[in-house]
């Protein structure tokens, strides 16, 4: 006689019930954007420190987590992931608005005007005067 199609618990397969300790196939609907929030929103903020690319998936993640909100899926990452990808945003904000400062404090704006500098050579040599950049 061959053995019965499901565990020694039942058809559910175990002492979890279906789906194994997961409580089923995906945890409930939507349950999973609040910590796709999350995750963006670490991604995000160490993307920006590394290399400014923070900045898109910040927006993505504040998107995702509101709508994990409104939805009430895992609200408290949801929460957190909102959070931290304002966070980002806000300090991308103020990095742009510093190097918009510097970049103008040393009008290396100028450098790039084709009529001052016609060529390539003399424009990487304006910006190094105007950097203090020796020759």
């Amino acid at each position: 006689m061959p053995p019965p199609p499901w565990g020694p618990d039942g058809p559910g397969g175990g002492p979890w019930g279906p789906g194994g300790p997961g409580g089923g196939p995906g945890g409930g609907p939507g349950g999973g954007l609040g910590t796709a929030a999350l995750v963006l929103g670490i991604c995000s903020l160490v993307l920006l420190l590394f290399c400014g690319a923070g900045t898109v998936l910040a927006v993505v993640g504040l998107v995702i987590g509101i709508v994990a909100i409104a939805r009430n899926s895992n609200r408290g990452r949801a929460t957190a992931g909102v959070v931290l990808n304002a966070l980002t945003l806000v300090l991308a904000l103020i990095l742009g608005l510093v190097l918009y400062h510097w970049f103008q404090s040393r009008h290396l704006g100028e450098c790039f005007d084709s009529r001052l500098y016609p060529t390539q050579q003399d424009a990487r040599r304006c910006v190094d005067d105007r950097l203090g950049r020796p020759r």
